[in-house]
């Protein structure tokens, strides 16, 4: 170790090197050691500053109840999802391209669960960033939106043969004849968007309004997600091209109906309840029409309801990040993976009551009310009267045929005991004394349990 220069002296101020700068140089040069000494020591042993990578296992390892419980899909399902869309995903502009695999477990996870999840059913990897699900969400999405694969699953019957079978099934389900669709509308919220904001906002919030048309299997046949929310029921279906279709087929004489519900207009093509009818009011062929007409519109309530209890994006707590026509494509996907899950008999997971009270208060507000001013088309009102006039007189014929009578059997008389003989019939005087008020016996009428006990 060098030696302490002296602390006293004289400091000239022609000297090149004083004593003062010479004592800076020499505590400069001891820390410079200690700090060289340090550094040799850590660098022996690297393993100990470098953690070991956990190997995590593979999504696709999992069971298949937790996999389709985390992804909604079967591995199966899942696997045929990557194939499909693997010729029409975008090309990825990212540096580290994962695996398409990658991509749609995430995608699906998101649609799942409606937030970024930091992990793929246990299998952390750093690249899975929030950057990344954004990323693989608008892939996959994208790629779900590709016209090829829409036309694969949702399909509304344009064939004669497709819409006897959708009708027939209505029919027998619910008993209203020519009924094609249900149809309704659902609200999914989203952030202010930048332009076009009035568009959006539905006197409550701003979010996207999607029409929704369902057969009785509650399979979705029609999804139109492009509407803001500010729009009416009535001009989201004016504007549909089904409203062109079921036009020309109504005037072709090939009757074809929709069923709606309070927020519709009566149209020719369109059944709607008749309006202050209440559980209270009496039985009349007004009020038979509603209460078949009930039951028959709860099958797309149910389907949204199904809808969004799988795919949790949909809800009013989901992740708005992202702009309203991705917002537009994530409902397209996820109604065509409710196809794929319907189809395939998949369980539907319960939605807790905080989120179902939650979205039936979102639905409210976001409604306007029905409007007690309708003027509804005089065309329409004469189609469903004689709508009210067919399904009244098949609902007498079918009450005025009288109940079978019962035929009354008559009781048959056991036979008779036969009476023993005189001889062998026990001497009443010699019974058993039956104790009413025993407590040592298990029941009544038993024997006392002492043997010596006195006969009377």
């Amino acid at each position: 170790m060098a030696e302490k220069p002296p602390e006293e002296g004289y400091i000239s101020v022609v000297d090149e090197e004083p004593e003062f700068f010479a004592l800076l140089k020499w505590d400069s040069a001891q820390t410079h050691k200690q700090h060289e000494v340090r550094s040799l020591e850590r660098a022996k042993s690297p393993e100990k500053s470098v953690p070991k990578p956990r190997e995590e296992p593979d999504p696709f390892d999992l069971n298949d109840v937790t996999f389709a419980d985390t992804f909604r899909l079967t591995k199966d399902m899942a696997r045929n999802l990557c194939e499909e869309i693997k010729s029409v995903m975008p090309d990825s502009t990212k540096l580290l391209d994962l695996s398409i695999e990658t991509k749609v477990l995430a995608t699906l996870s998101f649609y799942a669960t409606g937030k970024y999840q930091k992990s793929l059913a246990g299998k952390t990897d750093p690249n899975v960033t929030q950057y990344f699900f954004m990323t693989a969400v608008s892939q996959v999405t994208e790629a779900i939106n590709h016209p090829s694969i829409v036309k694969r699953y949702i399909h509304f019957p344009h064939l004669r043969n497709e819409r006897d079978l959708i009708k027939s099934r209505f029919y027998m389900k619910y008993r209203i004849p020519n009924v094609v669709g249900c149809v309704d509308c659902m609200h999914v919220p989203i952030y202010k968007p930048d332009d076009d904001h009035k568009r959006h906002f539905n006197k409550s919030y701003h979010s996207k309004k999607a029409q929704i048309i369902c057969d009785s299997d509650l399979n979705i046949l029609s999804v139109d997600a492009s509407p803001g929310g500010s729009l009416t029921h009535d001009a989201i279906l004016h504007k549909h091209a089904v409203r062109n279709d079921l036009e020309s087929l109504n005037a072709a004489r090939d009757t074809c109906w929709l069923v709606g519900g309070p927020h519709y207009l009566q149209k020719p093509y369109l059944m709607t309840p008749i309006p202050k009818i209440t559980k209270k009011t009496p039985v009349s062929p007004e009020k038979h029409y509603t209460n078949l007409h009930t039951n028959t519109h709860n099958a797309v309530l149910e389907t949204i309801k199904h809808l969004k209890t799988r795919w949790k994006c949909l809800q009013a707590t989901c992740n708005k990040q992202f702009d309203p026509s991705m917002v537009s494509m994530i409902i397209v996907a996820c109604c065509i993976l409710h196809n794929m899950c319907n189809r395939r008999g998949l369980a539907v997971p319960q939605m807790t009551q905080a989120e179902e009270r939650l979205e039936i208060m979102k639905q409210k507000v976001a409604n306007a009310p029905v409007s007690k001013k309708r003027v509804e088309d005089p065309s329409g009102v004469q189609v469903r009267s004689t709508l009210i006039e067919r399904l009244w007189n098949e609902r007498s014929v079918n009450e005025g045929i009288p109940p079978k009578k019962r035929v009354r059997k008559e009781r048959v008389e056991p036979p008779p005991v036969p009476q023993m003989p005189t001889m062998m019939q026990e001497d009443p005087s010699k019974r058993a004394r039956v104790m009413m008020n025993n407590p040592y016996g298990l029941g009544v009428g038993m024997n006392p349990g002492w043997g010596h006990y006195p006969q009377h």
